[in-house]
């Protein structure tokens, strides 16, 4: 086989690969910059080649055949391949280059940030980008993930499991204004509430809150515009502890006894734990952590 006829069977594999994994083609050539048309001709192709049907198409997305089941594990080792070569260093102590990191706007807001700063001082010769998306991480362009939803994945592995704790906080400037909420009841009532519009769906007592609200004056999907707007004295809002406390203009509200935490999870890419640069990131984060 040659190099351009192995170049074509690497790619059709991989798009195969990526799509089993994410489910759904659309969401594959987005999150791979392809145009979907091009990633469903290279899965056919691979399919004409194996001749045999790979993947079951449903209005949902996809599912894998039983043939395809068995393709998706020796595929499985060509994608541990290309990752290993594409970390490969010639020295065993080598603590540099690129990371590609994905977790949610949340977690890199209220929890991510908070660790970053050492690390990125302490090895100024790595990289870390950041892709931060509600999806499933795709571990084939990622070597870390940070998640909200404990992973189950053939190619990854949870390197360690914790809990962010999240607390209501106002700007100094608004309660100057409106004065202290006294009570849930007297929040509900008589103040002004930013929402994240995802929380009711997390917490009951959140939506219970947030449902009684009379004056909710603004929702978001995005946890920075959400601290922001606090910051700003639009109204109060839950927060990341980690975060609201560093923030000099707020201040945590823990009279009215609202304790709501998630747990989440740091999560590498199996092959990537024992790679120089990754392994120096978990342990700075275990350190950090502990440290919250």
């Amino acid at each position: 086989m040659g190099i351009k006829d192995s170049t074509l069977w690497a790619r059709e594999i991989l798009s195969f690969l990526e799509t089993a994994k994410n489910g759904t083609i659309n969401g594959t050539a987005a999150a791979n910059a392809m145009k979907q048309s091009n990633l469903s001709k290279a899965i056919k192709e691979l399919e004409s080649k194996l001749q045999c049907q790979l993947l079951e198409r449903h209005h949902d997305g996809v599912k894998l055949t039983e043939v395809g089941k068995e393709v998706f594990m020796v595929a499985c080792d060509l994608d541990k391949a290309i990752y290993r070569l594409k970390n490969f260093s010639a020295s065993a102590q080598n603590i540099s280059g690129k990371i590609r990191l994905w977790t949610s706007d949340g977690l890199g807001v209220g929890y991510l940030s908070s660790c970053l700063s050492d690390f990125m001082n302490k090895y100024p010769d790595v990289k870390v980008d950041i892709f931060c998306s509600l999806d499933r991480p795709s571990f084939s362009t990622t070597d870390m993930a940070i998640v909200y939803d404990e992973p189950d994945f053939d190619d990854s592995e949870v390197v360690s499991a914790y809990s962010l704790k999240f607390a209501l906080f106002a700007s100094m400037g608004y309660l100057a204004k409106f004065g202290y909420p006294k009570t849930i009841g007297d929040l509900q009532e008589n103040h002004r509430v930013c929402d994240r519009e995802n929380f009711a769906s997390v917490w009951p007592q959140w939506n219970k809150l947030i449902t009684g609200a009379k004056h909710v004056v603004a929702t978001t999907n995005s946890s920075n515009l959400l601290l922001r707007m606090t910051c700003e004295g639009i109204g109060i809002a839950l927060h990341p502890i980690t975060i609201g406390k560093k923030e000099k203009s707020l201040v945590q509200l823990p009279q009215l006894g609202l304790n709501i935490s998630h747990p989440f999870w740091v999560v590498s890419h199996k092959e990537g734990q024992n790679i120089p640069k990754i392994k120096a990131l978990i342990e700075h984060i275990k350190e950090a952590t502990a440290q919250l």
